[in-house]
């Protein structure tokens, strides 16, 4: 299951929010000049849906199991 935490970020003090499945760090979203930046090993693309509002949806690789470590 997908968890999210906010955190201060190690070198800026700014916020970014920890994604997590289990105990396996996912991903990083950080504020960036342009918008929104995620950080993983594990992406795996980025679609958009044609709703109102616009949303995106972030996936992660479900090619190999998320491992710890």
């Amino acid at each position: 299951m997908i968890r999210l935490v906010v955190k201060p970020h190690e070198e800026t003090g700014g916020e970014m929010v920890q994604v997590w499945d289990g105990d396996v760090f996912v991903a990083g979203v950080y504020p960036h000049e342009d918008g929104v930046r995620v950080v993983s090993k594990y992406l795996d693309g980025v679609d958009t849906e044609p709703v109102y509002p616009p949303a995106v949806v972030v996936k992660f690789s479900m090619g190999e199991p998320i491992e710890a470590g």
